[in-house]
Order: structure tokens, then C-alpha cells, then sequence
């Protein structure tokens, strides 16, 4: 555990829903007014390379057809392809009159082609839309012999290396995308300060790749698309499974929408159903959670076809409210647990007219499970519903406006049955402020887990976090001589300061290990479980030993696979009459019966890190808690039996 920073952060605020065991008032005051008003710390992907977006910015050479009913043929000069020149087809759509109005770029999914019908959909809404084809044909679906590469799987997943990028399905269906962005802007009867970006399916996922890219947009819409594929996908255990191991870490590198859609600006709406046979709820979620919270709206909706749609009255409605001022949707924030109650925050001033809880108890693969619902309550500016008695379960808490159009949470999940007061085992985000942006930390660590492809992963706190590795913490790394000796490059750090184990729990469910396969997983968890604040209630001993079981457990399912090192909590306080000395003894007598029962190896190393006469020395730990450099190599040598 860290000391309370005064450095905070409103990045992630949005996410926030009320605490557990106080009244709604003061759930939803917590919600609303924590941290207002402290310092905003940056973080992210890095800048991308591989789009030159301040050539692709300038209006393409466009060569303009036939004109009917609002709409009119162009075709406009795209990326070379093979060393040779190629043209885009679209169709654009004007309303009447003389504007500037406001335009929309709209892009196809798999099979799809440049739809006119959209286009017009647009037009007689007052946009100024464009439709292209991003797969090198042309009218009636047919090939162009100037076209860029085509759509098929086996075009999208080939083998590459890094030098043949640019010669890739995604690099010319993003660069296609901005450049029909820029005939857009250019366009006289276009407001080039009002544009948005909407894509279907596979055009969702070129939306959430463009919108990461191209920042002059000022909204988009994903329809279905995510990233993460590598993670889950219907492209998973085939076509990314097939390439070699090298092509495939750079596809993912390079053409996951994950890698890219952290750095989008604008406002986004992620529609998609619960259901989805493509794009699943668990690459969803860890897509949305790349983007600024107060930028992000969720919808989820119940059973949702998948298809070349355009008439989503939600879709519309969101774009409006940001090109056209119109009303926004009520936003919903993110889930917490109170005894039996989820609960989520509406976020825009818009208010929820109802609530329900969409829920599903089955396992497995997302496609088949079966959804039900259950009515919720509205009030205080938050909705909440009660929860089924049945583990496992999956949820989400959606709200529906009074023009009709349905928001959401993301999903949660809940694992283990019961859990009543023990906060320890209630999977639940970040609770405290530190010298770190923890979600974006999250984010991180999603972002960087593939290309790390760890033999070692480390989970825990602060003491944890600030021992060395990736996600980097500069200035921080006050252990990073021991770590790589010990670690090298072959392990992900994922200590985030100030966690508790039910910390730990929410970010294993959000994804942190998924797709791994490492051979060993360091867990240091539970002093700050002892730690009371406005925000917590210090737990006993035998609540925080059983959070620390239920993390054990949860890697366990995990990575199968994996031996288990799980560290006795370390001792902290200079003197061994330490308040807290006593109670971390008490955890620590708990854990032999739990990791014999769970077949987990359990380490000691409290008399190590001590003087005889029980006392912590500032050459182990500066602050009697946090291992100073020599108090890692300490921590370093108790594991490298056990690693090399």
C-alpha cells in the first residue's frame, strides 16, 4: 500500500458506481464528486507510424459520375497497392439545400460493398455522407482493375512482415477510410468541423482502428467491430491461430483495433448485442475500456442481429446530440456491487424512464448462453437491480430513455457464490487515488500482455508495481536491477498500487490473463485490504485470507497450467509491536491449509525481511513498507529457486 496521494485523476471517473454499505444519496455523491477538481495524469498507446495521416489528410484527386435521387458516383485516388496507382468507388449523399451541413463516413462490414441505400439514409437527415468500398470493386460488386486488395479472410490474416504493412487489407481499408474523410472536409457544402465516422461489423472494426488514427473526427460509432480478436473472436482458432507465431504478434501490433482506438478524441457509441457471433462481450469490453471514460458510451442490447443495418435510431440520435447539439443518451457508468444490488450511475442529463438487469448464468463461449432479464429500479441518478442467487453470472444494467433508445453498462461478472459483507472476494475497480492512473494502467496491460508473452507474470500491490518490468512506471522502479536479473523481458508487472485482493479479482475477470500461458504467477496480495479509508472498510483476517484464496482460484482458472508462487503478506511498520504486525501474522497462519488445498506453493520470507529483534530496517524498506532496492533483492533471492 501506498501513502494517499494528493495527485488524482478524473480519466476514469465515468467508470465509478457507489460504494458498498452506504445509503444511495451517498453512493451516487461519491460517484459524482470524487477526486473533482485534482490533477489529470496522461498515459496510452504511443503514437502510431504506419498511416501518414498529414498526406492522407489532403483532399484526393476525385472523379465524379452520375448524380440521382440525392446521389452521386465518385471514384477517388487510394493507396498504391503493389507498386501500382489504385481508385476508391463511393457513393455520396447531399441533401437539398446549399448547407454547410454536417457529414458522415460510412464504412461496410464483411461481403459488403459501398451501400448507396446508406448514403441516402444519411442525406435525408441533412449529412452530407460517403460511402466506399473498401474492398477494390466497384459498381455492382465489381472488381477494379486499379482496386486494392480485396476482403477475404485469407487476404486479411496472410503471413506478412513489417515491410509488407502497407501492403495489407487494413492498411488500405483505414487509409481508404481517412482519405474519404478528406474529399468529405473538402467538400464546399460541408462543415469540415462536423464530421463523423460510423462502420459496420468489419467497417466497425476499420471505425475503431480509424478513430484512434484520424483525429479529426468529432464522433464515431462502432456497430458490432472490436478489437482484441487474438483474445476472442470468431477468427481466433482459425485464422489468426494459423499465422506464424512472428506475423501474427505484428497483426496484432499493428492491425488490432485495441492498439489504436485509445488514442480516439472524439465521442463514441459501442453498439453491439449480447450474443454477437463475431465479436464477443469480453473483446468488447476490454475495446471500450482502451477509451477515455467520459468519451465512451455503451450499448448492449438484448439478442442483437448482426447484418448490414443502418436504421439504428440510437446510432442516429447519438450522432446527432454531438454534430447537431441534439439530446444526448442517458450514459451508464460503471457497475458496483452492493450486497445483492448491482448499481451504475447515469452519467449525461439525461434520465433513464426504466431499467432492467440483462443477465445469463450458462458458461462457455458467449454465442449460445442464454440471456434473460429482470426489472430495475431508477432513482437518485442511478439505476440498480437485484441480483440472481445463481453463480457464475454475467450482467449488465441497461437503461432506456423516453424517446426508447437503450444504454448500458459493460458486462460484470460474479463468480463465487455468496460473498455478503466480505468486500475482499466481490470482483470491484479502483477504489483509491495514487501517483498512477490505474486505469489506464488497465488499459496498458491489455494493450502490451501478447507482445510480451510472459513466463512470468506478477500479481499484487503497490510493492509489486514498484519493483520493475512492463507497463513501465518512470521514476518508480525502485527495484529494476534485481528485476532483471531475476525476470529479464520475459515477465508482465502486474502490481497497480493501493489494490486489495477484490481489485486484483475485477482485473483478472477484465482480462489481464486472458490468452496467456505462462509458466509461473507470483501473487503478493492483501496488505491494503487491512487499510481503511473513506472508500473501505479494513477487513479481518479471515475475510482478506479468503479474498486471497478466491485470487488464487481465479488465476488457477486462468492459466491452468501455471505454478502458483504465492508470497505470505510481507511484513510492515518499523517496530514489531506494529498495529498492523499482529494481524498480518494472523493472515499469514491462514494461508498453509488454503494453498495445500489449492496445490499452490506458499512463500515466507517475513524473517528475511526483518533484524533478529523483529524490527524492519530503512535499508530493507524507506517507509517500513515498500521494498527499497535492497529489500527487492531480498524478495529476488527467495524466488529464483523456484524460477530458474
Amino acid at each position: 500500500m501506498k501513502k494517499q496521494s494528493s495527485v488524482g485523476s478524473l480519466r476514469r471517473i465515468s467508470r465509478r458506481a457507489p460504494f458498498p454499505g452506504t445509503d444511495v444519496t451517498a453512493l451516487v455523491f461519491a460517484v459524482l464528486t470524487l477526486f473533482a477538481g485534482q490533477q489529470v495524469l496522461t498515459g496510452g498507446p504511443a503514437p502510431q507510424t504506419l498511416w501518414d495521416l498529414a498526406r492522407l489528410s489532403q483532399a484526393p484527386k476525385a472523379e465524379w459520375g452520375e448524380s440521382k435521387d440525392l446521389i452521386q458516383e465518385v471514384y477517388y485516388t487510394g493507396e498504391p497497392f503493389r507498386g501500382k496507382p489504385t481508385r476508391v468507388f463511393a457513393y455520396v449523399g447531399r441533401p437539398a439545400g446549399e448547407g454547410p451541413f454536417p457529414g458522415m463516413v460510412l464504412v461496410h462490414g464483411g461481403g459488403g460493398r459501398a451501400f448507396e441505400d446508406w448514403a441516402r439514409h444519411w442525406a435525408k437527415r441533412g449529412y452530407v455522407a460517403i460511402a466506399m468500398d473498401t474492398a477494390g470493386v466497384g459498381p455492382g460488386n465489381k472488381r477494379l482493375e486499379d482496386g486494392g486488395p480485396d476482403q477475404a479472410d485469407t487476404t486479411k490474416f496472410r503471413n506478412f512482415t513489417e515491410a509488407e504493412s502497407r501492403e495489407m487489407w487494413t492498411y488500405h481499408a483505414v487509409s481508404d477510410v481517412i482519405i474519404a474523410h478528406s474529399l468529405l472536409r473538402s467538400l464546399p457544402e460541408v462543415d469540415p468541423e462536423r464530421t463523423g465516422l460510423t462502420g459496420i461489423s468489419w467497417g466497425g472494426y476499420l471505425t475503431c482502428i480509424t478513430a484512434g488514427v484520424d483525429t479529426r473526427f468529432k464522433v464515431a460509432v462502432p456497430v458490432y467491430g472490436c478489437g482484441f480478436l487474438q483474445d476472442n473472436s470468431v477468427w481466433r482458432d482459425n485464422r489468426l491461430a494459423a499465422m506464424e507465431k512472428d506475423a501474427r504478434r505484428l497483426w496484432i501490433r499493428q492491425f488490432d483495433p485495441g492498439q489504436h482506438i485509445g488514442r480516439a478524441a472524439c465521442p463514441i457509441l459501442f453498439l453491439n448485442g449480447t450474443s454477437d457471433f463475431a465479436y464477443p462481450l469480453d473483446s468488447y469490453r476490454k475495446t471500450i475500456e482502451q477509451v477515455k471514460p467520459e468519451l465512451a458510451t455503451t450499448a448492449i442490447h438484448l439478442q442483437l442481429k448482426h447484418g448490414h443495418f443502418w436504421e439504428f435510431e440510437i446510432v442516429d440520435a447519438f450522432v446527432d446530440s454531438i454534430l447537431r447539439s441534439g439530446t444526448r443518451l442517458a450514459k451508464v457508468g460503471e457497475i458496483r456491487i452492493s450486497g445483492d444490488t448491482a448499481i451504475a450511475p447515469i452519467l449525461t442529463e439525461t434520465p433513464a424512464a426504466s431499467a432492467e438487469l440483462l443477465y445469463c448464468i450458462d458458461e462457455g463461449p458467449w454465442q449460445p448462453r442464454e440471456w434473460k432479464t429482470l426489472p430495475g429500479e431508477i432513482g437518485n441518478g442511478v439505476i440498480s437491480a437485484k441480483l440472481p442467487e445463481e453463480r457464475p453470472i454475467a450482467f449488465l444494467l441497461q437503461a432506456t430513455d423516453e424517446r426508447g433508445l437503450k444504454t448500458s453498462s459493460t458486462h460484470a461478472n460474479l463468480i463465487r457464490p455468496g460473498g455478503g459483507e466480505n468486500h475482499a472476494i466481490i470482483p470491484t475497480p479502483k477504489l483509491e487515488q495514487d501517483f498512477y492512473d490505474w486505469y489506464v494502467r488497465h488499459a496498458d496491460v491489455l494493450r502490451i500482455k501478447d507482445e510480451i508473452d510472459p513466463e512470468i507474470v506478477l500479481i499484487g500491490d503497490s510493492i509489486t508495481h514498484m519493483w520493475s518490468g512492463r507497463p513501465r512506471e518512470p521514476g518508480r522502479a525502485h527495484g529494476a536491477d534485481s528485476w532483471v536479473e531475476l525476470f529479464g523481458e520475459r515477465a508482465l508487472n502486474l502490481g497497480f498500487g493501493w489494490d486489495r485482493t477484490q481489485n486484483v479479482l475485477w482485473r483478472i475477470d477484465h482480462g489481464e490473463l486472458d490468452e496467456l500461458h505462462p509458466k509461473t504467477v507470483v501473487i503478493h496480495i492483501g496488505t491494503n485490504n487491512l487499510a481503511p479509508t473513506k472508500n473501505h472498510v479494513a477487513g479481518t483476517p479471515e475475510q482478506i485470507a479468503e479474498g486471497i484464496q478466491a485470487v488464487c482460484e481465479r488465476v488457477q482458472a486462468k492459466v491452468p497450467k501455471a505454478k502458483i508462487l504465492l508470497m505470505a503478506v510481507f511484513p510492515r511498520g518499523e517496530q514489531p509491536d506494529h498495529p498492523l504486525r499482529a494481524k498480518i501474522a494472523e493472515i499469514n497462519d491462514l494461508l498453509p491449509p488454503i494453498t495445500e488445498k489449492l496445490g499452490v506453493e506458499l512463500i515466507d520470507i517475513t524473517r528475511k525481511l526483518l533484524n533478529s529483534d523483529g524490527t524492519m530496517s530503512k535499508e530493507i524498506a524507506g517507509d517500513f513498507l515498500h521494498p527499497s532496492a535492497n529489500g527487492y533483492r531480498v524478495w529476488a533471492d527467495a524466488l529464483r529457486p523456484y524460477i530458474e
